[in-house]
């Protein structure tokens, strides 16, 4: 455990009486308290006692620290130097020390001398972050109130905290004199020794602990964490099989060693420590989704490690059939390994589902899709929407399943109108316009893509698709080139470096007869396009025509056609140059 989390946990374990409280005294309300009207009936010196008193009573008995507040405000009025009253208020007020505190110095100034009082305001000033105020609070506990071993624990974390470890570690060597060995005490005192490269004291610390309390695992796990940090491994290894020899099943033993085996790169040693982990009953499941991600982070470390790491997650879906998050796991894990028939069988067991998530349905058609099987896509949209009628984006997948596969436009359409009627956002309002428009561009019906277009446009004006495809469609007609120049020339501001902007922005210029500026872009098209589209060679060899390159249009026409566009349109274009 490092210092740091040490002196956390020293100065939050605290107790305070916690209420949630309002301002006290002067309250009207307090004069129609019939316990405030019958103290006028006690003798004045009497009186602060007995409302004092009855203050307690309700704190304790009734838990009203409203009422409370106001007959301590009525004691104070009685008697302002009454300090008690003071100590109960900062009591009272202690989740929202900064009220507390004026309280609580008020108390101490009247009872210097007060343990509780002073430890109460040391509380206090830990609440607030008030380090400088709290060490000198602990330095004083410690002279009036020396046999409190917490006390040295504050004193030593704040010492820890302000950068003077050595006074932290010469305050937990006065308390191992005064009680003798305390484990809390020397292990902290142990981790500030490592802190300080003080390595002989804390493996020293450490086989006193043990000697002292040899059937504790968890001294034998600081031990072993002791040389663990000074490289003697052996010797480390050795003290955690004592360990586990005293407890097989403590996790928290398992636990420490795992992350032994981490940060030594033993990966077999370490994911074999973690299945026992995940087999513990007392590690809550968030932990063990969190960790499994952790591991899976890197694609290298997945990939030597691939069959402990299927353990892992098998283990966990065998164990928890039942919680999603654990099928998705899997599933991403099964896809990871390119089991996509098994993810979809795991995915396609849940449709059934009393109450299946949607994602179940989201996961199966992403699959489906990229294994281009239309009849499953349609199968599962339809029972998609049955679930889920009010969800647009089952309509759209629908929609684009009648659009990829089975180029049913007018079909496609009535989908997207019955998603876009669901929708309750701008932006995908917007996006499904220029869906629209896309789509009926493929029926071949341009005023009425423009239409859908505009309205997308009206949406988010910053739609770089809408805008992109636009003007693609215009500058293929000849159409309203300088709204085509515009509307490209945004696209790509909107999204630098994407290779298909560039490549409408390019063909745009080419319809202006802007050929040289069409040529640079196609270049950085060209570079920057993954996908080896062959529309981005032919035009590339279109703009080298035009600027009278016939050989090197030639080689790029020739590089279309390999990458599989239409050759009775390179034909055409190679005929043109033996024309000439």
């Amino acid at each position: 455990m490092k210092g740091s989390n040490l002196f956390y946990i020293a100065v939050t374990a605290t107790v305070l009486l916690s209420c949630s409280v309002v301002s006290h005294g002067g309250s009207r309300g307090a004069a129609a308290d019939p316990t405030v009207r019958a103290a006028k009936y006690y003798p004045t010196p009497e009186r602060a006692t007995f409302l004092y008193t009855e203050g307690l009573k309700n704190s304790l008995m009734h838990g009203d620290p409203r009422r409370s507040a106001a007959l301590f405000g009525e004691v104070l009025k009685l008697d302002s130097l009454h300090a008690p009253t003071y100590y109960e208020l900062a009591n009272l007020f202690a989740q929202t020390p900064q009220q507390a505190i004026p309280y609580s110095r008020n108390a101490l100034r009247l009872d210097s001398a007060n343990t509780w009082y002073l430890t109460q305001l040391g509380q206090l000033y830990l609440g607030t972050k008030a380090y400088d105020s709290a060490l000198r609070v602990y330095n004083k506990l410690l002279k009036l109130a020396p046999g409190n071993p917490d006390n040295y624990v504050r004193l030593a974390a704040l010492y820890e905290q302000q950068g003077q470890p050595f006074s932290a570690i010469s305050v937990l060597d006065t308390a191992e004199t005064r009680f003798g060995i305390i484990e809390g005490v020397s292990g902290y005192k142990r981790q500030l020794l490592i802190n300080v490269k003080l390595y002989d004291k804390a493996l020293r610390e450490a086989k006193e602990l043990t000697a002292n309390f040899p059937y504790d695992a968890s001294n034998f796990v600081a031990l072993a964490e002791t040389y663990a940090a000074i490289g003697r491994d052996s010797l480390a290894l050795d003290a955690y099989k004592q360990a586990r020899t005293l407890s097989p099943n403590n996790t928290q033993v398992l636990v420490s060693l795992n992350e032994f085996y981490k940060r030594r790169g033993d990966d077999v040693n370490f994911l074999s420590t973690a299945r026992q982990l995940f087999e513990a009953n007392d590690i809550p499941l968030e932990t063990k989704i969190d960790f499994f991600k952790e591991i899976t982070s890197s694609k290298d470390f997945y990939r030597a490690n691939f069959f402990q790491i299927n353990n892992l997650i098998s283990d966990l879906a065998i164990k928890n059939p039942n919680d999603f998050r654990i099928t998705q796991l899997y599933g991403n894990h099964l896809i990871s390994s390119g089991n996509l028939e098994g993810a979809l069988q795991l995915y396609k067991s849940h449709v059934t589902d009393s109450a299946p998530q949607r994602e179940v349905f989201t996961e199966i058609l992403d699959m489906e899709s990229y294994l281009k099987h239309p009849d499953s896509v349609a199968k599962y949209t339809t029972l998609a929407l049955e679930k889920f009628p009010s969800d647009p984006e089952f309509y759209l997948r629908k929609g684009f399943g009648m659009f990829y596969f089975m180029e049913d436009y007018a079909g496609a359409e009535k989908e997207f109108l019955k998603a876009l009627k669901l929708t309750r956002t701008d932006s995908l309002r917007s996006v499904i316009y220029g869906t629209l428009g896309d789509n009926r561009q493929k029926m071949e019906d341009g005023p009425g893509a423009y239409g859908y277009y505009r309205k997308g446009l009206k949406y988010d004006p910053d739609n770089s698709m809408i805008l992109n495809n636009y003007s693609y469609y215009l500058s293929e007609k000849d159409e309203k080139l300088s709204l085509a120049d515009k509307m490209s020339e945004k696209a790509c501001e909107l999204s630098p470096n994407n290779p298909t902007y560039l490549d409408t922005r390019a063909w745009v210029l080419f319809k202006l007869g802007r050929y040289e500026e069409a040529k640079t872009l196609m270049q950085q098209a060209l570079a920057l396009d993954q996908s080896g589209s062959d529309e981005l060679f032919l035009h590339y060899g279109d703009i080298l025509y035009a600027l009278k390159d016939n050989f090197m249009a030639v080689f790029y026409w020739e590089k279309a056609r390999e990458k599989g566009y239409d050759s009775e349109e390179i034909d055409k274009r190679l005929k043109q140059v033996e024309t000439k």
